[in-house]
């Protein structure tokens, strides 16, 4: 009886754990696809490690290109703002660096004229 008890539970172990590795295999082939044909060496077979590396890469990359268009939209309100072109624009346009700040995994802080600060969260 005590050894039908431990066959059970080691079975149902072994049923959860591959549930959780094929899980995790899974979330690894679609980051995979997700990657551009840029980040992928066509003439190897990716293994999770390189799949992993290269998605940290891609979303780094992409984090920073945001970070850099946030900044060029703010650079563009204030051009904006000193030549009085658009009164009003700014305000739209900060929300629109606000979320792309967001996007990046960056905080945003307004300063006491409306501006959009960026912080960098750490990750």
């Amino acid at each position: 009886m005590n050894y039908e008890k431990r066959r059970r539970r080691r079975e149902s172990h072994n049923a959860v754990e591959r549930r959780r590795r094929d899980n995790i295999n899974e979330r690894i082939q679609d980051l995979y696809a997700l990657l551009p044909d840029m980040m992928i060496d066509v003439n190897t077979k990716p293994n999770k490690g390189v799949i992993l590396k290269k998605s940290v890469e891609y979303i780094r990359q992409l984090q920073q290109m945001i970070q850099s268009q946030a900044l060029r939209i703010r650079e563009l309100e204030s051009a904006g703002m000193s030549s009085n072109m658009q009164p009003h624009q700014p305000q739209s346009s900060s929300g629109l660096a606000a979320m792309l700040a967001g996007a990046a995994g960056l905080g945003t802080q307004r300063n006491q004229g409306g501006d959009v600060n960026m912080m960098n969260s750490g990750l």
